[in-house]
């Protein structure tokens, strides 16, 4: 706080405030009360102000600015103050609120403990002035000019009451002062070095801010209401080619366009990609709002894409061979249910030791499993091109059963009982060869997991559901069921927890189902077993007419 007291400006002020009060009190006196009364004395004490002013400046030469030199001021002015009221009358004159001046001033330049101080002086200074007055030691009685009628007024003899009541009055009133005016300047000055402070860090907040944005390798283009420039930051200079002129050519580019056109109309986008040569550019524009919350202006920030978008077209390539992979994997597993249908069957006739019956059989499978390839080769073409299928053609879901079972039976199922239960020859709208891709999907799961189990079973069933005209095929294992931590993700494409497994059976048989206007529904209890309920609505009989044909089957 006194390091603020002491500046040079502060300083200054107290030396001309002091020759200016000095100097006016001693032309006065010599006016109004002679030269011969009084001037050698108020000459010596505005001499004595004068030097005292010089040694001030030597002394803040030599030992820079000090608080005691400020002390040494205010103590030798209530002293030369004493002389120059004296001299223009009694203790109890006019004059005497000239301490007031001097308190007031102490408790500005040397705060509460100053003004204190000196307020304890200048009452010293008026009970010495009384003494002098009371004893009458000093005498002097000023005559002529117009003040000899104020000193008319003064007592010709005081008493020692008087004295010490005016005394103890002006003692309470400049103590008063100098506190009151002690506090207001330390708060004062507190409060100004409180606001420096803010300033600065204000200042030093803007300095980083700017530093920040000159760091971006964004660019940043501001400007007013009007569309007038406000600022770019050397990243938007790089991006726009412009130079340090900027302001005469930033109207004539598409960003500044832009940007102009976004602030007067409400239908622009606020971000829009550009290209600018061989670079791609995105455009992220907003309003710039003051200190009301109110706007001020737009800005655009400018972010160089290039590689973000080379590297997204690689991506989207990446993607696309990915896709490829998914419906080749996809497309190899549910081809390899038939094949190992077909290869069972080769083997059988390559041993050459079934009837005739048999043969015609394992003709029969071969050829039917290798149309069924064709016709899963077409089904995923349509799944590719994700294209929505009608189905008119009616399809009995017995047939899809008894199909479904032996290729299990034939193929990859031959160890594991399989136990076929059909109630009722129900017909659906649908694809034969996708129907029993679906179900014979569910069955080799079934066996998968069963592979380990001496005991397993499957048990199939075709039955007509509880749903108003609805069937459903049901798919029951005896297996270790599936954990409570996969049941839900059991139908994403890939997921399996399985060593070999490729994580698409379940998914295309929901698929199927679905474009078969049906659902798949699993329920499973870990270490009992899984039931897969297939369920699909039957066709009107108003509308088709199934006949059954000898579907033979073992």
């Amino acid at each position: 706080m006194r390091s603020g007291i002491l500046r040079m400006g502060r300083r200054t002020w107290l030396q001309v405030g002091r020759f200016i009060v000095f100097g006016l009190f001693v032309l006065l006196g010599i006016l109004f009360l002679g030269w011969t009364r009084v001037g050698g004395v108020y000459i010596s004490v505005g001499i004595a102000v004068i030097l005292s002013i010089l040694m001030d400046m030597l002394c803040r030469k030599i030992w820079k600015d000090r608080e005691w030199q400020i002390w040494v001021l205010f103590s030798l002015d209530s002293i030369l103050a004493a002389i120059l009221i004296r001299m223009a009358g009694n203790f109890d004159g006019p004059f005497t609120v000239f301490f007031f001046i001097h308190t007031f001033g102490a408790g500005i330049y040397l705060g509460i403990r100053g003004g204190a101080i000196m307020a304890v002086l200048d009452s010293l200074m008026i009970a010495v002035l009384a003494y002098i007055t009371i004893s009458g030691v000093l005498t002097f009685s000023p005559a002529g000019g117009s003040l000899e009628e104020m000193i008319e007024v003064i007592p010709s003899g005081v008493s020692f009451q008087y004295a010490l009541l005016f005394v103890m009055i002006y003692a309470g009133l400049l103590m008063i002062t100098g506190l009151v005016t002690g506090y207001l300047s330390e708060h004062l000055l507190f409060e100004k070095g409180r606001v420096e402070g803010i300033l600065l860090e204000l200042r030093e907040a803007r300095s980083m801010a700017r530093e920040i944005l000159e760091s971006l390798s964004d660019g940043v283009l501001v400007i007013d209401n009007s569309g007038s420039p406000i600022s770019i930051n050397r990243s938007g200079l790089r991006i726009l080619s412009l130079d340090e002129n900027w302001r005469k050519t930033i109207s004539n580019t598409d960003i500044y366009t832009m940007l102009r056109e976004y602030q007067i109309s409400e239908g622009m986008p606020p971000i829009i990609e550009i290209s600018l040569g061989n670079r791609v550019l995105e455009c992220r524009m907003g309003t710039l709002l003051d200190h009301y919350g109110k706007s001020a202006g737009a800005l655009a920030a400018l972010t160089d894409i290039t590689e973000t978008v080379e590297l997204k077209k690689q991506l989207q390539e990446r993607e696309k061979l990915a896709a490829i992979g998914k419906l080749s994997s996809t497309l190899a597993h549910e081809i390899r249910n038939p094949l190992a249908s077909m290869s069972g069957a080769a083997h059988i006739l390559k041993m050459g030791s079934i009837d005739w019956k048999k043969t015609d059989r394992m003709t029969e499978l071969i050829s039917s499993q290798a149309k069924r390839i064709s016709e899963i080769i077409e089904g995923y073409l349509e799944l590719s091109r994700k294209s929505n299928v009608l189905y008119t053609n009616p399809v009995s879901l017995e047939a899809v059963a008894m199909e479904a079972v032996d290729v299990a039976k034939q193929g990859f199922g031959w160890q594991i009982e399989i136990e076929l239960d059909i109630e009722g020859n129900f017909i659906v709208f649908g694809n034969q060869s996708r129907l029993v891709q679906l179900l014979t999907n569910i069955i080799r799961n079934s066996v998968e997991v069963l592979e380990n189990k001496p005991d397993g079973r499957i048990g199939i069933s075709l039955i007509k559901s509880q749903m108003q005209g609805m069937a459903e095929l049901i798919v029951k294992d005896n297996g270790p069921g599936i954990q409570d931590n996969v049941i839900n993700d059991i139908y994403d494409p890939f997921f399996t927890t399985k060593d070999e497994g490729t994580g698409l059976g379940l998914y295309v048989a929901r698929r199927v189902a679905r474009d078969h206007n049906g659902r798949m529904d699993i329920e499973s209890v870990p270490g009992k077993g899984t039931t897969v309920r297939v369920i699909i609505p039957i066709a009107p009989p108003d509308v088709v007419t199934y006949e059954t044909g000898g579907i033979e089957h073992g």
